[in-house]
C-alpha cells in the first residue's frame, strides 16, 4: 500500500549513443539532457574510481567502463501541489536496494535543504556504501526539479560484489551473484504495485 500517492511530470530518456538520443528523445529537452549526460560521464567515472579505491579496489580503465555502460537521464518535474499533506514528490525508497535488506525500520525524517551545485550519490556495494532511504516532499509555495543521471550494468551482466575486497575483508557475502536485467525487472515489479 503507498505512503502517499507521487506528484511529479516525469520524462525518462535512456541513453544508447547520440543518433538514437537525438531521435527519440524530445525535442524540448533532448539537447541539453544528452550535453549534461556527457559532461557527466568523466565525473561519474571519477567517483567510480575514488569509491572502488577507498575500498581498496583497483580496476583498469575497461573494467570500470562496464559498471556504467548503460546511462539514463530522468527529468523530475515536481509542480506545487494543492494539498503536501497527502502526496510526495516520490514516495520513500533506497535506490536499488537488494530484497532483503529491511525497508521498515522508522526513524525521523531529516530534511536536506537544496544546495546549489552539490551532488547526491547513492549506491551499493555488499554493505560498505549505504544508499539513504530517501523521498521528495511537495510544497505549496513552490514548484523544483531535478535531474537525476542514472548508470549501471549492461542488462546482461552478472552483477555480484566484488571479490578483491568486499568478500575477502570480512568473508561475508551480503547478496547474491544475479543477472542485472533479472534484478532490474524484479525491483520495479514490486515497486509499480
Amino acid at each position: 500500500m503507498r505512503e502517499h500517492w507521487e506528484w511529479k511530470d516525469c520524462v525518462s530518456m535512456a541513453y544508447t549513443n547520440d543518433v538514437k538520443a537525438l531521435q527519440q528523445w524530445p525535442i524540448e529537452c533532448r539537447d541539453v539532457s544528452l550535453q549534461y549526460l556527457k559532461t557527466s560521464h568523466e565525473m561519474v567515472r571519477n567517483l567510480l574510481e575514488a569509491l572502488l579505491g577507498n575500498l581498496g579496489v583497483e580496476l583498469d580503465d575497461s573494467k570500470i567502463d562496464t559498471f556504467i555502460e548503460k546511462k539514463m537521464v530522468n527529468m523530475n518535474f515536481y509542480p506545487t501541489c494543492p494539498n503536501p499533506k497527502f502526496m510526495v514528490g516520490v514516495g520513500r525508497h533506497s535506490d536499488m536496494v537488494p530484497e532483503d535488506v529491511d525497508m521498515e525500520k522508522k526513524g525521523e525524517w531529516v530534511e536536506i535543504p537544496p544546495i546549489p551545485g552539490a551532488l547526491v550519490i547513492n549506491i551499493w556495494s555488499n554493505g560498505r556504501y549505504k544508499s539513504a532511504e530517501h523521498k521528495v516532499r511537495t510544497t505549496s509555495t513552490k514548484s523544483r526539479v531535478s535531474i537525476p543521471i542514472f548508470t549501471n550494468q549492461l542488462p546482461t551482466q552478472k552483477v555480484a560484489p566484488l571479490p578483491q575486497i568486499l568478500v575477502k575483508k570480512n568473508g561475508v557475502t551480503h547478496y547474491r551473484e544475479f543477472v542485472f536485467s533479472d534484478y532490474m525487472n524484479s525491483f520495479f515489479g514490486k515497486h509499480m504495485m
